[in-house]
């Protein structure tokens, strides 16, 4: 029963999923006559991703009937949906938590494996390092990339500050700082004040994922400027990564 059930499950996706983007959504997105309170291009996005997800959560439901772990699959829809999101629409608030709920449903079902950890944490780490260098060579005058590394008014490409070499000498510090934390973290280092550290890291980077409301993170309100989209394809999910070392580094030691 469980099997037959699963298999209409499984179905019922597959037909809403294509027949959906046949007779619903392709129809419905090249209409120019609808709109809602946001973006048309944004709007389309969302609908599309949301739309698909539901088929994801049906073939999720599927293989718990199945006898699959229910953490593991809740862990696995959570960062599928994670993942499509931030595809379709990555500036939306949901990835982050989809990936974070769903790498914590992964350790409960056991299914977060020692390696997946160290990874995490050694890419965090050069993530971080790459970052520094590009810092430095900020200070030292370049400007590669600086046109989107700075927020910005709305609707223009002048930024809200110019910060000068100490400041920036100083994320420089901050992030080889950061990259030491985490390694000391993960060799096991002595001295309950590497996990405070780590734990105070984490807290600030997750709050920098989240943002001000107004200029960065994926509440941030402005969009409209060259630092938002890259803010919200790069930087952000940067700052996530770094978190996800961290925590990673943190369950290691």
């Amino acid at each position: 029963m469980s099997f037959v059930a699963a298999l209409i499950l499984a179905l019922v996706g597959l037909v809403h999923s294509v027949l959906g983007e046949a007779a619903v959504l392709r129809p419905l997105l090249a209409s120019p006559d609808w709109r809602i309170g946001m973006p048309r291009r944004y709007a389309n996005r969302l609908l599309r991703g949301a739309w698909h997800l539901t088929s994801v959560a049906w073939w999720a439901l599927a293989g718990a009937l199945l006898g699959w772990s229910v953490p593991v699959v809740v862990g696995v829809l959570c960062l599928v949906s994670g993942a499509v999101i931030f595809a379709f629409v990555p500036g939306h608030l949901a990835w982050p938590f989809f990936t974070a709920a769903g790498l914590l449903a992964l350790a409960a079902g056991g299914a977060l494996p020692t390696s997946a950890l160290w990874g995490a944490a050694v890419l965090a780490v050069v993530a971080a390092l790459a970052a520094a260098g590009f810092h430095a060579a900020w200070a030292a005058g370049s400007t590669v990339g600086v046109a989107d590394a700075l927020p910005q008014h709305a609707g223009t490409r002048e930024p809200l500050w110019s910060p000068g070499i100490g400041p920036t000498l100083a994320v420089v510090a901050a992030l080889l700082a950061y990259a030491v934390v985490v390694a000391a973290l993960v060799l096991g280092a002595d001295g309950a004040w590497w996990r405070w550290v780590g734990i105070a890291a984490l807290v600030l980077l997750l709050a920098r994922v989240v943002g001000d409301a107004r200029y960065v993170g994926v509440l941030k309100r402005v969009r409209d400027t060259r630092f938002a989209r890259a803010d919200d394809r790069y930087w952000t999910p940067v700052v996530g990564l770094l978190a996800a070392g961290v925590a990673a580094a943190l369950a290691l030691g």
